[in-house]
């Protein structure tokens, strides 16, 4: 049986806002058992909570963004990744400004974060949610669904208007080793045109060459990709963390193309919409159970499928 897990011990970071441009600084603290994920705004009176989950998405244009009351926290997705791909239930993030910071782009710095304070199992059993039926969200030529599976499976394709990137596809069966080396490390990018554009509509204001991987006319203008295919196995990481606003991890398989922040978001908050109609009928249990229950992990361990 599985147990969910806080931090053994606080761990602070500092960085700067990718969007805001602002110095912030970020403390993670251990979190009691189904606290879940939640972010403390000690830079402003009272110091409000805002939990991580679907009903506190206020925006996700560029990035996922929570808010309550008023009261924002922007560009989470790389450090709830992070949380995903480590197994961490329980966490609260303190911050002294409205966003997290960027630091490489990636969530390869979080991870050595919550490395560097460890992890502590705590004696309640993790619960997963695991997918019944297909669920399909659609814009334009975008797209993502998630189907049932007996593990979290991601497989995304992303097709860029690049002479030199064209389209891009990865498949990966998740698991905390995977994340670790496989998808972690990659970062953000963004193209020099589209950093022009958000620049002079005061979004971007924090990127640099130093965090995110810039791509010119003639390809890649800051050094050498972490990968072949880094820049879609970074949208594969803003899913995972995406996807953690469930507040448990899914057992599904999530097939994407080009779908981005707003397509995650929207597929986050239908599958909250869906248990939210579920657990307000509780006489219709065949239906909650045909299209998704909380699980205790099953007693064989969720492994990479062999190649």
């Amino acid at each position: 049986m599985s147990h969910q897990r806080t931090l053994q011990a606080a761990a602070a970071c500092e960085g700067i806002g990718l969007h805001t441009g602002q110095t912030v600084r970020m403390c993670l603290r251990p979190a009691a058992a189904n606290f879940g994920v939640a972010f403390k705004r000690i830079d402003l009176p009272a110091s409000p909570i805002i939990e991580a989950n679907p009903a506190n998405i206020v925006d996700a244009h560029h990035a996922t963004t929570i808010g309550k009351g008023g009261v924002k926290v922007r560009t989470i997705e790389h450090l709830m990744a992070a949380f995903a791909g480590m197994g961490l239930d329980n966490v609260l993030v303190e911050l002294n400004g409205e966003e997290v910071p960027i630091m490489d782009g990636s969530a390869a710095p979080f991870v050595e974060l919550i490395k560097k304070a460890g992890l502590r199992r705590q004696m309640v059993p993790r619960t997963y949610l695991k997918i019944k039926e297909r669920l399909v969200v659609e814009a334009d030529r975008r797209s993502i669904q998630i189907v049932p599976s007996e593990r979290l499976q991601v497989i995304y394709t992303m097709r860029f208007d690049h002479p030199l990137l064209g389209e891009q596809s990865a498949a990966f069966d998740i698991s905390k080793e995977t994340f670790i080396s496989e998808i972690a490390s990659c970062r953000t990018f963004g193209f020099v045109k589209d950093v022009e554009e958000l620049r002079r509509r005061n979004f971007a204001l924090g990127g640099s060459f130093d965090n995110a991987v810039v791509i010119g006319e003639g390809g890649v203008l800051n050094g050498d990709l972490r990968f072949r295919d880094e820049l879609v196995r970074h949208k594969v990481l803003d899913l995972l963390g995406d996807l953690y606003l469930l507040g448990r991890p899914v057992l599904g398989t999530v097939i994407a193309h080009s779908a981005g922040h707003l397509l995650h978001t929207r597929l986050v908050q239908e599958i909250q919409r869906q248990l939210d109609i579920q657990h307000a009928a509780p006489a219709r249990n065949g239906v909650i159970e045909r299209w998704a229950r909380p699980l205790l992990q099953p007693e064989r361990s969720l492994k990479v499928a062999p190649s």
